[in-house]
């Protein structure tokens, strides 16, 4: 069982839980802090192989779980900020070392697919993070949006190049923003799936020219 599929399913289950209970009092606060918490455990134990980088996960995620769970007795922009910042320097730290792995497979495996899918999500993630940290440095950049956790699926829709317009950045920064982001998108997915065909066509030879010297009976 590939251990990169825990980082898909941490990374799935906050978009999915977290925006119904963040708010329900210091409980839901608690287990929204505890999801965030999971994906840099299920990243560290999916990276255990290079245990040095991996422990540096911990550390920097050791300030983001703390700060995001002040958040539950202090309501302070500031702090959100600092919290925000932190996970998004944690999820940057994350997909360079997810890209590392993935570059370093020779073969297709699921441990492929699901690293080079974790990537993506994370992606995503880091850039929900950074949106997030510019409305709340200079409120207003972004339009459209009831709360900042809006700012998560503003983003997945410019990594898919979806762009239902619905929220729309406002300042020359946002809007600069969104442009890097959709061509990260694209190109990671143009590279990605190149490198996986190429590695699986790699493979069909091999196996055909294995084929050919050792014809079966």
């Amino acid at each position: 069982k590939s251990r990169f599929i825990y980082i898909i399913l941490a990374i799935m289950l906050g978009i999915l839980v977290t925006p119904f209970i963040r708010h329900s009092g210091v409980t839901g606060h608690l287990i929204t802090t505890l999801i965030a918490a999971m994906i840099p455990l299920t990243s560290f134990y999916a990276l255990t192989a290079d245990r040095n980088r991996a422990i540096i996960i911990l550390f920097i995620a050791a300030p983001f779980v703390i700060l995001d769970g002040m958040g539950m007795f202090f309501t302070n922009r500031y702090l959100m900020i600092a919290a925000i910042s932190f996970g998004t320097i944690l999820y940057f730290y994350i997909i360079v070392l997810l890209v590392i792995n993935l570059l370093s497979y020779r073969v297709v495996t699921a441990d492929l697919i699901y690293c080079a899918i974790s990537t993506y999500f994370l992606i995503g993630v880091m850039w929900a993070g950074i949106y997030i940290v510019l409305e709340g440095i200079s409120p207003g950049t972004f339009s459209g949006i009831s709360e900042t956790a809006d700012l998560l699926y503003f983003s997945f829709v410019t990594l898919t190049t979806v762009g239902f317009g619905d929220i729309t950045p406002q300042s020359i920064l946002g809007k600069r923003l969104a442009v890097f982001e959709a061509a990260m998108g694209g190109i990671y997915l143009a590279v990605i799936i190149a490198m996986i065909v190429g590695r699986y066509m790699s493979m069909k030879d091999i196996q055909d020219s294995e084929n050919e010297i050792n014809p079966k009976n």
